[in-house]
């Protein structure tokens, strides 16, 4: 009797050593390096090499910042809302932009399809336990190598809602951002409260579509 309690024990002492961690509110912090088309590939030293997500419950907003301009992608996991914010200074604009379903269906027909496939090969990455996976994108055919951690679990954002939540949270991966491939690895995650206002945006903001926002990125008129 007293070996199958000690046996009970054990058990329940590892199962909680290697529980999973739910961070419910906090702030990742991402190395970026950008991928840019040949031409764009001028331009390339002008973009961020870092973008900042920030995290709660069910909501996230992806925070990237250039010295032309700056945008926001706020996402909710479980009711597919997803907004853009763009701020332009120079120009003294600031855009918002809310996805219907439409865009949505658009958008997806140049979303990143991720094949992947787990391998034996393991590393700790920022103090998480991580596991190597294959990757290859359908669309392109292009293979690369992605980290994935079981550690901690984290509400998906901009950059990590094209994978398998199931794999666990991407630690170094590629993905899409702004329609540009792009390489990412955590640099930081900690929880912490979120700055307010994180997942709205203020009346600064004139709100437009997304394809009023495509016409004049591309020159035109709204």
């Amino acid at each position: 009797m007293k070996k199958l309690i000690l046996g009970a024990a054990i058990a329940l002492v590892s199962t909680a050593s290697f529980a999973q961690k739910a961070l419910k509110e906090g702030i990742i912090t991402y190395k970026v390096e950008w991928m840019p088309p040949p031409a764009m590939a001028q331009f390339a030293s002008r973009f961020p090499t870092e973008m900042v997500v920030y995290f709660k419950g069910d909501s996230s907003a992806s925070d990237t910042k250039t010295a032309f301009f700056s945008n926001k992608i706020i996402m909710n996991a479980k009711t597919e809302y997803v907004r853009l914010l763009v701020d332009m200074p120079m120009a003294n604009k600031k855009y918002s932009v809310i996805f219907t379903p439409d865009d949505l269906e658009q958008a997806q027909e140049q979303n990143p399809e991720f094949e992947t496939k787990a391998t034996a090969e393991t590393k700790a990455i920022n103090g998480y336990n991580a596991t190597k996976y294959s990757v290859k994108e359908k669309k392109s055919g292009q293979t690369f190598d992605a980290w994935f951690t079981k550690d901690i679990t984290v509400t998906p954002n901009s950059l990590t809602t094209f994978y398998d939540k199931n794999l666990g949270v991407p630690l170094e991966f590629q993905t899409v951002a702004n329609r540009m491939p792009i390489k990412a690895s955590i640099k930081e995650i900690k929880e912490a409260p979120v700055p307010a206002g994180s997942f709205g945006a203020s009346k600064e903001y004139e709100e437009i579509t997304l394809a009023q926002l495509m016409g004049m990125m591309s020159g035109g008129r709204r």
